[in-house]
């Protein structure tokens, strides 16, 4: 019984990169809005590292003076807690790497999502002025595009979990799989 052999073909890194995607209109936008959301995460923790390299704290301030609404008792105990603090700072700074770089981004985009509603809590009800709308603000926009990366996984694209995706290690072990989309 001769069969015939079996080709196997090796992807470049450049083909796990980008693979057919280059072309689509879907992709690029995806990896816009990635790369503009974790600029924003990175550009706010960068400010909060250096009030924290100043001496201070970067969310006493939010949680003591601008949480409103039914929690606010809540919020306002959290003031001053190394803990809090620790997850805010670093927690934006790891989310807008994974998001710039494209790795872990589902990850991210958990992270992402639960401090954009925890965000929105601290601030209910997020209508502050007359002309302000009572749903939907750039936290609320912001959770939807965490949310949306979460499914659609456009770290594929131009992104490392592209590349890791490819490795023996992830595709034996299929929980990695899920992590890297």
């Amino acid at each position: 019984m001769g069969g015939y052999p079996t080709v196997t073909k090796r992807q470049t890194i450049y083909e796990s990169l980008v693979g057919t995607q280059f072309r689509s209109g879907r992709a690029w936008a995806l990896l816009f809005g990635r790369l503009s959301l974790g600029w924003l995460f990175l550009w706010s923790a960068y400010f909060k590292v250096q009030t924290e390299l100043s001496g201070g704290m970067a969310t006493r301030g939010f949680l003591a003076n601008s949480a409103s609404g039914p929690l606010q008792g809540f919020f306002n105990s959290l003031s001053g807690n190394w803990g809090v603090e620790i997850l805010v700072v670093y927690g934006e700074l790891l989310v807008g790497i994974a998001l710039v770089l494209g790795i872990f981004t589902r990850l991210g985009a958990v992270a992402g999502a639960l401090q954009m509603l925890l965000f929105t809590a601290a601030l209910w009800p997020i209508a502050d002025t007359a002309n302000a709308n009572p749903l939907v603000d750039f936290r609320v926009i912001y959770g939807m595009m965490f949310l949306m990366f979460f499914f659609v996984s456009p770290s594929r694209f131009l992104g490392i979990d592209g590349v890791l995706a490819n490795t023996k290690f992830v595709k034996k072990n299929k929980w990695m799989n899920y992590l890297v989309g």
